[in-house]
């Protein structure tokens, strides 16, 4: 992710460009959709398992599922794809509320 810190942005700029909230997404599918070169692949792989596996706080993506399938044509891979589907946003408490709440635990 050091050499690649537009990954969760470009995620979010693929989730926004096709109109879901939710949908199954391949590298290739990234890859081909922004015009990137093989090298990227890692750092998109890399993201998916990091959001699959917990919360990214920067991203309000997250995958839910990673299925595994062979390649229809030569040389025969094994792709991955996530179902991708959007976090329900976090409700921010005031502060005020957050404090009393705090004090009410700790009588």
């Amino acid at each position: 992710m050091n050499r690649h810190p537009e990954v969760p942005e470009l995620l979010e700029q693929y989730m926004k460009a096709s109109g879901t909230d939710s949908c199954w997404v391949t590298v290739r599918d990234i890859r081909a959709h922004f015009d990137l070169d093989d090298s990227v692949a890692p750092a998109i792989s890399g993201f998916l398992q990091k959001i699959y596996q917990g919360p990214f706080f920067t991203c309000q993506y997250k995958v839910t599922r990673i299925e595994k399938f062979q390649d229809t044509i030569p040389p025969y891979r094994i792709i991955s794809k996530y179902f991708v589907q959007e976090r329900p946003s976090v409700r921010k408490r005031s502060h005020k509320v957050a404090q009393n709440s705090y004090l009410q635990q700790n009588r």
